[in-house]
């Protein structure tokens, strides 16, 4: 396993050079940025994507995922609805809930261990933005923190554009641009999927949660670069309250394919004494021909603890590898299929058996279906298989409700 994660990136190279030299399509069957060859921008306020869209995103979700309007005969052909409140009044607005039944259980056991349903996201989103080059945005959660406050807030930053090399400046509370940012968080280069009993994730952070900060980014003739400094894991009502987290990321898009890296580091303190080290490594990739889309990211990265409890101080290592890949085919505008495959090692460096019972495969095969517009219906079966032979092998299945405008 471990010599096959090494020839992934050769893969991904080696796949975007065969579909740029394969005859193409004049209108290529889009869905999101892999199927477009849009940047995430192109839909969103947020140049890393995600939240609340922009009149053009807008119009691609009335559209049902598709850059070309609905056909004469169909029934939404004539849909004429807004996500902007007035010309004069330039409020931006929209609701994400994600809702769904899950169950899972291990090969051992004789029936389902758990069948339930639970709320993923329930969020409002608004933006101002009373001219070009200013925006600011606030995203409310409505996920309870404790039994008292029931909402909370989420992404909450205001953001300057117009900078030289197409450039922005924003402020405030936002996801750091590290990798890609997944509506699953539960793929190997993010949280991972040992949610009922593996545990573990790849990132030292939540992704689905966003950090303080501030973010500089700019896109000139393809290229684009975003650069954060955040919290990260201090807090400055703690001890360590010692922002130290630094993001960055560089890529190129074309309308045939997108590459980028990332970084992450997070080096956590105790005052001026070092604790912990955080440090991750990304490389994703992302093109389509037809009404085929592929997707797929290396991870790799380390923790480096300090130990000062004795007069003699201490460190110590942990590495993680994870990787995924997937193919998407839209046959109609209302229909997406997904394979995916994940991998993850979380304790690379350790002995081959400490290595082995922290190394988890998944494969996944997911079916989407769009029956009328901002409403989407998930089918997911999963196959979660530990290296560690002592370990019990878990499907998982859920049945996701997906309500966004």
């Amino acid at each position: 396993m471990r010599a096959s994660f090494r020839v992934v990136p050769v893969l991904l190279v080696a796949l975007s050079l065969v579909l740029l030299l394969a005859p193409l399509r004049v209108q290529s069957v889009p869905l999101y940025a892999a199927r477009t060859g849009l940047m995430c921008q192109s839909c969103h306020f947020d140049p890393n994507g995600g939240g609340i869209r922009n009149e053009f995103g807008f119009a691609y979700a009335k559209n049902r995922h598709m850059l070309v309007p609905e056909d004469t005969t169909s029934r939404w052909s004539t849909l004429d609805v807004t996500n902007r409140v007035g010309e004069t009044m330039p409020l931006y607005f929209g609701l994400n809930q994600r809702f769904m039944l899950l169950a899972n259980q291990h090969r051992s056991a004789d029936r389902p261990e758990r069948l339930a349903f639970f709320n993923m996201e329930s969020e409002i989103h608004m933006a101002f933005q009373p001219h070009d080059m200013l925006t600011l945005v606030y995203t409310m959660d409505g996920f309870a923190t404790n039994p008292v406050n029931t909402v909370r807030s989420k992404e909450a930053y205001g953001m300057i554009r117009g900078l030289p090399g197409d450039g922005y400046f924003r402020a405030g509370r936002f996801r750091t641009p590290f990798g890609l940012r997944m509506d699953d968080h539960t793929v190997a280069t993010r949280n991972g999927f040992g949610d009922f009993g593996t545990g573990g994730s790849f990132l030292p952070y939540d992704p689905r949660n966003p950090d303080m900060g501030i973010e500089i980014g700019a896109d000139k003739n393809g290229w684009f670069g975003r650069a954060a400094f955040t919290d990260g894991a201090s807090s400055i009502f703690t001890s360590s309250g010692h922002a130290e987290a630094k993001t960055a990321k560089l890529g190129f898009n074309h309308p045939m394919f997108q590459v980028a890296g990332s970084i992450y580091d997070d080096f956590l303190k105790d005052g001026t004494q070092p604790q912990i080290r955080f440090t991750r490594y990304g490389l994703y990739g992302l093109t389509h021909y037809q009404a085929f889309a592929f997707i797929g990211e290396v991870g790799s990265g380390k923790d480096k603890g300090y130990d000062y409890s004795t007069p003699d101080p201490t460190t110590s290592e942990t590495k993680q590898l994870a990787w995924f890949g997937e193919v998407d085919w839209t046959p109609q505008r209302q229909y997406n299929v997904r394979a995916r495959y994940d991998w993850t090692s979380l304790d690379d460096g350790a002995p081959q058996a400490t290595r082995e019972a922290s190394q988890y495969t998944r494969y996944s095969l997911e079916g989407e279906w769009v029956p009328v517009p901002f409403a989407e219906l998930r089918l997911s079966l999963r196959y979660l298989d530990p290296k560690d032979p002592a370990q019990d092998i878990e499907r998982q299945a859920f049945l996701q409700f997906h309500f966004s405008y």
